[in-house]
């Protein structure tokens, strides 16, 4: 699971490098009949969408925020409602009845499904023949988001998880049968990445990379945290996906102490490239009590501790959650056309192009999204520094008849005053270019 179960042993250290090798090896090779069958492929996932979407998005105007966390105690469970987490990942069906009073979707775990072990390879027979019991059990319920079937599944895994993915369509059809992938770069990513959609037949991209190292203070991610996520967008947009990003809250490992700026950043920077939904891994500062996942020894900082009790973290997750939410109208009406950085350009990104709608920016690292929904054209400007503010003032390739920002303390739509505003660490806005 996220870091915690997939990472449980010294040897996980190199995981990455490890999965890069499997992947290369594993990837069967595409036969001559490869583009008629991405073309069938996406035919289908389009007619699913409709009936897929209610499960991976927003179905109001809320923005999706998940707390990649087990819960069974009712008090964690109003101390995520109250930090804006609309979503809990892994519930006991007993636990729904108390989701559904702290008005949150909950992803349910059952050991018939996915199995006791994280680390056994998925059986999707014993998923199959479980689940209809599962279903009438629990398949009614409103706080009912999905179920949890694996995560950080190996490519000898898809075959199984094709079924287990079939089963929850064909008798829960709407709800997630929620699978979260491993992360990775380069080719051999890609193909990992094409293959699930190939074989599992998803409704939906979910992945981790943590990113938050070095020293506290050091003002910068990890490059590999932009790389992986322009690649899981990439394999989003070619198959019609929604995607989410699992991102880090609670420090563990080799990752660093958090600060405010680095949840703002991580949060921002999946928001301009489009993602549907957010996670935080973990919110509990302590291993899950599922799956024999290990202790990992140093977990801190998370925006409840090992005692349960709030941290600072639980304030900054708790203000980014209301400053999207304060968005969301608007955010989730768009859809994600470009991004494009300015400063440092990380691998597998760009920087700016003649079609990108920002040209130019004050000197500083910045992020861009191009975004547009009815014919009008938005974008969402991020300041990369964790160290410094920086103002904000854009020049556009074309110019707009007038520039307008969605506040993220109000929520209101008001006329943007370039000549003053500035960005906080990690922060960003959502500019609205008003056409001629």
């Amino acid at each position: 699971m996220a870091t915690e179960i997939a990472r449980v042993s010294d040897k996980s250290v190199h995981r990455l490098g490890r999965f890069e090798k499997r992947t290369r090896i594993g990837c069967c090779s595409m036969d001559t009949n490869k583009f008629m069958r991405k073309a069938l492929l996406l035919l289908s996932i389009v007619s699913c969408v409709s009936i897929s979407s209610s499960a991976q998005a927003s179905t109001d105007s809320s923005f999706p925020f998940m707390a990649w966390d087990y819960v069974d105690e009712t008090t964690i469970l109003k101390s995520m409602h109250e930090a804006g987490i609309t979503s809990v990942a892994f519930v006991p069906a007993r636990m729904l009845d108390a989701c559904q009073r702290f008005s949150l979707k909950c992803i349910v775990f059952d050991e018939r499904l996915s199995g006791s072990l994280w680390s056994k390879p998925f059986d999707g027979d014993r998923f199959q023949k479980n689940f209809a019991a599962v279903v009438k059990e629990v398949g009614n319920h409103p706080a009912l988001y999905g179920y949890h079937v694996k995560d950080e599944p190996p490519e000898s895994d898809f075959t199984e998880l094709a079924k287990a993915v079939a089963e929850v369509k064909r008798l829960a059809p709407g709800k997630w049968p929620y699978i979260n992938l491993f992360p990775g770069n380069g080719d051999s990513y890609d193909k990992y990445l094409d293959h699930f959609v190939e074989i599992v037949h998803p409704t939906a991209l979910s992945y981790d990379r943590y990113s938050i190292i070095g020293d506290v203070g050091s003002g910068e991610l990890d490059p590999a945290f932009w790389t992986n996520l322009a690649q899981v967008r990439d394999a989003a947009q070619r198959y019609h996906l929604p995607f989410w990003n699992i991102l880090l809250s609670s420090p563990h490992w080799r990752y660093r102490d958090l600060t405010e700026a680095d949840i703002r950043l991580q949060v921002w920077a999946s928001l301009a490239y489009g993602v549907s939904g957010i996670s935080y891994y973990k919110f509990i500062s302590k291993e899950l009590p599922i799956l024999n996942a290990d202790d990992l020894g140093n977990w801190r900082g998370g925006p409840l501790n090992q005692f349960e009790e709030k941290t600072p973290t639980w304030d900054w997750v708790r203000d980014i959650d209301r400053q999207i939410q304060n968005i969301a109208p608007v955010f989730l009406r768009l859809r994600s056309d470009d991004v494009y950085h300015f400063g440092g350009v990380p691998p597998g990104n760009h920087a700016a192009s003649g079609n990108s709608l920002v040209s130019s920016l004050p000197a500083g690292d910045f992020l861009v999204g191009d975004f547009s929904a009815n014919g009008t054209r938005y974008v969402l400007i991020v300041n990369k520094s964790l160290k410094r503010s920086v103002h904000c003032a854009p020049e556009f390739r074309t110019k707009p008849k007038a520039v307008r920002y969605v506040s993220p303390r109000t929520g209101e739509v008001k006329p943007y005053p370039a000549q003053f505003y500035w960005l906080a660490p990690g922060q960003g806005v959502l500019l609205e270019l008003v056409p001629d």
